[in-house]
């Protein structure tokens, strides 16, 4: 075999071995993310009390627009304790450029509410009132067709070059 289509070979190796690692990363993520959301969907749900909901404002700099989060403060109990926690979900409230949308999250949480809340029961001190989607866990095909690519170019690089 000439060293062209040796070198040809091994560029397509490369190639593939890029894709299949990086598709093995967003696999990785992704199946993370959608079996935390599977085990978060188990937790107690229980009822919580809003004693805080209200639009919290940030500007980082005069010449920046203010982004906008939701604030709220519950009260719970689990197991015969009370707890309180700030959290909307596992990452929290997440920073917005629309009051809008937080107002509706405002409304959805009314100041003196009773509402569901998920414990986790390892860590009870940790409670949300939005579970995690498990969306990542339907989406795992994508990445898999990058991964099965990547060794499909691979495989093929090397048999033409067997062949040659």
């Amino acid at each position: 075999m000439n060293s062209s289509k040796l070198a040809g070979t091994w560029y397509l190796t490369a190639v593939g071995l890029a894709l299949c690692l990086i598709a093995a990363l967003f696999l990785w993520l992704m199946g993370r993310s959608y079996l935390r959301a599977k085990e978060m969907a188990s937790w107690p749900k229980v009822p919580c009390l809003i004693l805080r909901s209200e639009v919290s404002q940030r500007r980082i700099a005069e010449n920046v627009s203010p982004d906008y989060r939701f604030a709220v403060l519950y009260r719970y109990e689990y197991e015969g304790r009370d707890y309180e926690s700030t959290r909307w979900s596992l990452r929290g409230s997440m920073p917005r450029s629309e009051m809008e949308s937080v107002e509706a999250l405002v409304q959805q949480f009314p100041l003196g509410s009773t509402q569901s809340c998920w414990v986790n029961p390892q860590v009870p001190a940790v409670a949300l009132l939005k579970l995690d989607s498990r969306a990542a866990g339907y989406s795992l095909w994508f990445p898999g067709l990058f991964f099965l690519g990547g060794l499909g170019m691979i495989v093929g690089a090397w048999k033409k070059s067997s062949a040659s």
